[in-house]
Order: C-alpha cells, then structure tokens, then sequence
C-alpha cells in the first residue's frame, strides 16, 4: 500500500523551485552566469490537522516509512467529477495522465481513495483523402479526428462519492517532519521534496521583449532599494587611505513582491521563474515611478529643465496613452537653459510619463511560493542589477 498523506494543508504552505548556478564575477563587476540544473528540484512545506481517528496511523506511518516513496495530492489541479457510484470502473481522463499513474479520488480525507489508469482512450490514425479526383491537378485534404469518448478504464471505485474530486498525485520524498499534539487534534509539519521534475516551460508565453530580454512592470508599489559599489581600500599604515573603485557604475539591489491571485497568476508567475532559472537570466525591471519630470520630447531629443540634474540609469521606458517604447540614452548634453538627453529612437508619439530601465536579475536561486489559500499567494523575490548590457 502507497504511503500517502490525504489531508488538505492549513494555511502557510510553501512551495520552492530550487536552481543551481554558477557566477564568475570579474574585477569590473561584470558576470559570467552557468545554469547548472535545466529544470530545478521542487519541495514543499506545508501543515495539516489529524482528528483522533487518524492521527495514529500517520504518526506510525511517518515512523516506520520515512525513508520511503510517499504520495501527495497536487491540491492545485484537483478537478470536480460530481458524483461516483460504488464500483464505477470508468470516469474521464481529464488530468490527461499515462497508463499506470495514480490518482487520488477525493470527498473528504475520511473519504478517499488511491486508483489508477488502466486503459487509454484510443485514437484514430490521421488520414489523407483526395477531393475533387476529376480534376488533373490532385489536391490533398487532412481528414479530421473524430472525438473519441473521454470515459477509460480504471479499478473499480470502493465507495459511493457523492461529490468527489480527481487529484493527480506527486511522489516525494519526506525530508523533514514535526508533529505536534494537543489532545483531540494534532498537527504535523513536513517537507518534502519531488521525486520528478515539474517543467513549467513548455507552452510559455513570453512578455515583453526589449534587445531580446524580458520586460517585468512592476506594479506593487514600495520600493526598498540599495545601492552599493565595490571599492577597495588601500592603507598605507602612514595616514594615507587610497580608494581604488573597481566598478565604473553602482549596482542597485532590493526585494520584490509579487501579489498572486488565481490559478492564472500563479501558473504565468512559474512560467516566468522558468524563463528566468534563479539567478541565470536577466531581464529589464521597470517600476512604472515617473522618474523625469518637467520635460519635454521633440524628435530623438527629451529635454530637463533642472540643469542639476544627472541621469544615472541608460535605459528608459516612454509611456505613452496606448503603449510604452523602450529606449537608451546615448548622449547627455548641458545645453545652458537645461539638459538634452539624445535616445536612439524617434519618438512621434506623446508621452505621459517616464520610467527609468534597470536590468538586473534574481540574487537567489531559490523562488518560494507562499501560499494563503489554493487561489491567493505571493513571493518575495531579491534582485539585483547586472552589468549586462556589454552584450547588446
């Protein structure tokens, strides 16, 4: 018998997506990245409650198994079938799963059972076929699929479900557990770790694109930054202090937190993380703060009426009513009256407001998910900016 763990978690599970990379940084403050993992290690942490009827055997379970394969419900992808009759040997395939994988078929955790697929639907062979014969020129047409029926066998359902849920099951391994009891009820803690790999990067869809890196708006608001620069300090032991400054720009760091609601967000939020792999890949953040105010555009020209002030980020982003360009600034002149900033673009469009482009990527390889509920979760990410742009 499999050894699976049936009730739902309490509030504060956690998901991690762990990936490996290797940094060499080189004097200037410049990177040379190498993703060690293609797809990262996948664990959880959550909490659940046992009731006096239960609680036993998951205390000896976890004891004497531990070492073992467990089985838990992704409470994620879990489907409404309605109701099931004892004994039913078919229900449709809807988690689109292989012969032999298991599946947990839920009410409640009192109400529940491990089952398997047994049988596939079939599909009919693509066929070609000529229309219009008669004429001398042949002409092909891909004849269509008819639908098959969905509903495959599996073993036979031991109890009468009168709502029941299909839920595919994840193996893993037990990496840490904590139990705790206070009489009627006791909650355990644990942390498992997958035996597969999940691959969030087929089928994804990429944002926004500018010189071939993704664009990340963020929206959140706060923003807590440092900034920071890498100087060495020369004592000569007779007074004199040389500053050597090995980096000609100043890297800025900081946290951000994406706010997830629905399965939509959380899943487009994985497939970002995948595209980006921990700390491998960069990519643009933009706070959408009006950064440069009293100007004016004309052309390939953005003037500042502040004489005093200094530009410190390359890249812009140009909001416009109905869309944003993105652009670099590759002069800064003092023209008397106030400061010419020459981008690489024409820009004919008006503009609403101006952002500042900071590339940068994720200072950790370890993304973690925090869920509230099924459907509302958020993730604290740390970044900070690259020099990457000698690569455009």
């Amino acid at each position: 018998m499999s050894n699976i763990i049936t009730e739902q978690p309490i509030k504060g599970a956690k998901e991690t997506f762990s990936w490996l990379t290797d940094i060499i940084e080189t004097k200037n403050g410049r990177e040379h990245r190498i993703g060690l993992r293609a797809l990262p290690r996948v664990s959880y942490e959550y909490s659940f409650l046992t009731h006096i009827h239960n609680r036993n055997y998951y205390l000896n379970s976890l004891r004497n198994n531990f070492t073992e394969i467990w089985l838990i419900p992704d409470w994620l992808s879990g489907i409404y079938l309605g109701e099931l009759e004892l004994g039913e040997k078919t229900i449709p395939n809807i988690l689109n799963q292989k012969v032999g994988d298991k599946f947990l078929i839920y009410q409640n955790a009192e109400h529940s059972e491990v089952n398997e697929w047994l049988q596939l639907p079939k599909q009919k062979p693509l066929e070609f076929v000529f229309i219009e014969p008669k004429k001398n020129k042949l002409v092909f047409e891909l004849k269509k699929r008819v639908p098959v029926e969905k509903q495959v066998n599996i073993k036979p359902i031991n109890y009468h479900y009168k709502a029941a849920y299909i839920l595919p099951l994840m193996p893993c391994f037990l990496t840490n557990t904590k139990y705790t009891t206070s009489g009627y009820e006791s909650q355990i803690d644990i942390s498992v770790e997958l035996c597969h790999e999940l691959n969030f990067s087929s089928g994804a869809n990429y944002g926004i694109k500018y010189l071939g890196l993704e664009v990340l708006h963020n929206f959140y608001g706060v923003n807590e930054s440092t900034i920071q620069k890498d100087i060495e300090i020369v004592d000569y032991d007779l007074g004199k202090i040389t500053r050597i400054e090995n980096w000609q720009y100043s890297k800025q760091s900081r946290s951000l937190t994406f706010y997830l609601d629905g399965l939509k967000e959380i899943q487009a939020f994985k497939k970002f993380i995948y595209r980006i792999e921990g700390k491998l890949n960069a990519f643009w953040l933009c706070d959408n703060d009006e950064n440069l105010v009293k100007t004016h555009m004309l052309g390939d020209k953005i003037y500042i009426k502040n004489q005093s002030f200094n530009p410190s980020f390359k890249y812009l982003a140009l909001f416009h009513p109905d869309s944003i360009s993105y652009v670099k600034i590759i002069n800064i002149k003092n023209t008397g009256k106030s400061i010419q900033l020459t981008i690489d673009q024409v820009i004919t469009k008006p503009i609403t407001k101006i952002s500042h482009l900071m590339l940068c990527r994720f200072d950790t390889d370890d993304i973690q998910i925090e869920y509230d509920t099924y459907i509302q979760a958020q993730s604290n990410i740390p970044v900070i900016e690259v020099f990457d742009d000698q690569y455009f």
